[in-house]
C-alpha cells in the first residue's frame, strides 16, 4: 500500500501503553489515527504499577511526552536480598515506577492532543480483509470501521492476533501469580529512592518508599495450577493479603508489615507468556508490545518493550512509505532484542525461588557477579539503540 500518508486510516487497537505511544508518533507523521479501546472502566482505576527501564523514558523523550511521567517516582537503584535479610548485591540503574493506570491516561491525553480520536467501549469481534487491503473491524456493540492499517496493541490475549493470524501460538500460563498494591506504613520506612528486592522462600517482593508512609509493591510466586482473573477477583482483598502474609511468614518482617498494611484495591493477576510470534503482521495488519511477544515478568521490561515497539514502528514507517515493507523491516530489526530480553526474564525467573536450601546458597554465592555483569550489559542497552529518528521531509 502506497500513497499519501494523510488519506491513510490507522485503527489502533488497545489504549494501553503502546498503543497510545503509536498513535501519537503516526499523528506527527501524516496518518489518521483512531484508538479503539475495549474497556469501560476509567483507565486511572486499572492495574498496578509499572517499573519503567531507561529506554523507556528515552521513547517517551524522543517523542517529547516524557511529561507523562510526572505521577510516577524515580528510582535510583535496586538493592537485592535474600529471605533472611542479608544483602546480595546492588544494580544502580535509574528507573521510573508509575501506576499502570495514570501512564495510559496521560498517554492518552497526548494522543489525543496530536488529533487522535479515541473510541471507547470498543470490544474487537472480528477482522476482515478487504480484496483492496484495507481492513473491516467489527465490534461487540454491533459497530463497524474501516481502516487501511490495523495495529493491535491489545495485550497477551490479543483480538487482533486472533484474527489476523489466526496459527500464531496462543497464550499459555507461565505457572505466575502476580499482584501488587500501595501500602499506608509507618514513617520508620525511609525515602531513599531504591527498589528493595527480596528472594523470599516462597515468593519473590519488591517495594519502594516513594514518600513518607507510601509504598508501592508488587510480589511474585509460583502456582503450578492455574487460577483465572475470576477466580483471584472472587477473593477479598483481606484473604488475599493474608494469603500473602502466610506465604511471606519465613521472610524478613517488614514484608509482612507492608502487605497488611495495604490501602486500596491490591491487584492479583494469573501471568501468561506469548512465544514470540514467526510472523507479527498479514498484510496491513500488525501487532506489538504484549499482543506480539509478552513475556514473564522478572526482568520489568514489559512496558519498556512495548514503548520501544511503538517508536521502532513509527520509525519504519516514517522512512518507508510501503507499509508491508515496513512491517517487515520493523520485525526484523526486533527479533534478536525481544528473543535477549525473553532469556534475560526466563533466567531471572530460574532463580527467583529455588526449590532447594542448596540452591538458594548457590544463588547467594553467585547472584553479586551476576548482577554486576546484568549492569554492564543493561548500561549497553543489552546491544540495542534506538534507530534515528527519520526527518520530517521522509515522512512527508
Amino acid at each position: 500500500m502506497s500513497g499519501p500518508r494523510a488519506d491513510r486510516n490507522v485503527a489502533v487497537v488497545g489504549g494501553g501503553v503502546a498503543g497510545p505511544t503509536l498513535a501519537v508518533g503516526l499523528a506527527r507523521s501524516g496518518y489518521h489515527v483512531t484508538i479503539y479501546e475495549a474497556h469501560t472502566r476509567r483507565v486511572q482505576d486499572v492495574g498496578s504499577f509499572f517499573n519503567l527501564a531507561p529506554l523507556g523514558r528515552t521513547v517517551l523523550e524522543e517523542l517529547g511526552i516524557d511529561h507523562v511521567l510526572e505521577s510516577g517516582t524515580v528510582c535510583t537503584g535496586i538493592s537485592f536480598r535474600n529471605h533472611k535479610g542479608r544483602w546480595l548485591a546492588n544494580n544502580p540503574e535509574t528507573t521510573t515506577n508509575i501506576m499502570r493506570g495514570e501512564l495510559s491516561a496521560a498517554l492518552r491525553e497526548a494522543a489525543i492532543d496530536e488529533g487522535v480520536e479515541l473510541k471507547r467501549e470498543k470490544r474487537l469481534s472480528s477482522l476482515t480483509e478487504q480484496p483492496d487491503g484495507s481492513w473491516e473491524l467489527s465490534f461487540a456493540d454491533g459497530s463497524t470501521a474501516e481502516a487501511d492499517v490495523v495495529v493491535g496493541s491489545d495485550g497477551v490475549h490479543s483480538d487482533v492476533r486472533r484474527h489476523a493470524l489466526p496459527r500464531a501460538p496462543v497464550p499459555s500460563y507461565a505457572g505466575v501469580i502476580g499482584s501488587g498494591g500501595l501500602s499506608e506504613v509507618s514513617e520508620r520506612f525511609e525515602v531513599d529512592g531504591t527498589f528493595h528486592m527480596t528472594f523470599g522462600l516462597r515468593g519473590f517482593f519488591g517495594y519502594q518508599v516513594i514518600s513518607p508512609g507510601r509504598i508501592l509493591w508488587f510480589e511474585n510466586h509460583y502456582e503450578s495450577e492455574e487460577r483465572t482473573f475470576k477466580e483471584l477477583a472472587d477473593l477479598t482483598d483481606d484473604e488475599w493479603m493474608e494469603s500473602l502474609v502466610e506465604r511471606h511468614r519465613t521472610d524478613a518482617r517488614e514484608l509482612r508489615e507492608i502487605i497488611r498494611s495495604a490501602a486500596g484495591t491490591v491487584w492479583r493477576w494469573p501471568v501468561y507468556e506469548v512465544p514470540q510470534l514467526e510472523q507479527w503482521h498479514r498484510g496491513t495488519a500488525m501487532v506489538i508490545g504484549d499482543a506480539a511477544h509478552a513475556i514473564q515478568p522478572h526482568l520489568g521490561i514489559g512496558a519498556t518493550l512495548a514503548l520501544e515497539d511503538a517508536y521502532e514502528l513509527t520509525a519504519a514507517l516514517r522512512r518507508q512509505p510501503e507499509v508491508t515493507t515496513a512491517f517487515a523491516e520493523f520485525q526484523a530489526d526486533r527479533r534478536a532484542r525481544v528473543a535477549e530480553m525473553c532469556k534475560q526474564a526466563q533466567r531471572m525467573g530460574s532463580i527467583m525461588t529455588p526449590r532447594h536450601w542448596w540452591e538458594r546458597m548457590m544463588r547467594d554465592l553467585t547472584l553479586p557477579m551476576a548482577i554486576k555483569k546484568g549492569i554492564k550489559r543493561s548500561e549497553q542497552g543489552f546491544g540495542y539503540r534506538l534507530h534515528p529518528w527519520p526527518p520530517t521531509s521522509q515522512a512527508a
